[in-house]
């Protein structure tokens, strides 16, 4: 099983939020792939607090000592990695939905 970095894509999203700051810019990033970006982002978001929340009830099935031998794992331990990466993007996707609020703004003042 292999564990995919998030630091390359989420990389290359802060790139495109800087860059859409600039004039030219507008024709790359707009307001709908800024929103389909968000909405992507949101579904891996749902996904990993689900994913959480059933791992959470499997390890409560398994009882405190089983699940001993499985935290300690390597896998157990990227799990926990990726989870607090997600939590340090809170900042990340707090920027980008204000891009997005500052897009739908100008796309309405532009009408």
């Amino acid at each position: 099983m292999s564990v995919v970095s998030i630091e390359a894509p989420r990389a290359a999203l802060i790139n495109i939020m800087e860059n859409s700051q600039q004039p030219d810019a507008g024709s790359e990033w707009d307001l709908e792939s800024a929103e389909l970006a968000y909405g992507v982002i949101a579904r891996y978001v749902e996904h990993a607090q689900v994913s959480g929340i059933i791992i959470a009830l499997l390890a409560s099935a398994l009882g405190e000592e089983r699940v001993k031998s499985i935290a300690a794992s390597e896998y157990w331990q990227k799990y926990m990695a990726s989870k607090r990466s997600i939590a340090d993007a809170r900042p990340d996707v707090e920027r980008l939905t204000a891009l997005i609020e500052r897009m739908r703004k100008e796309s309405k003042g532009s009408e």
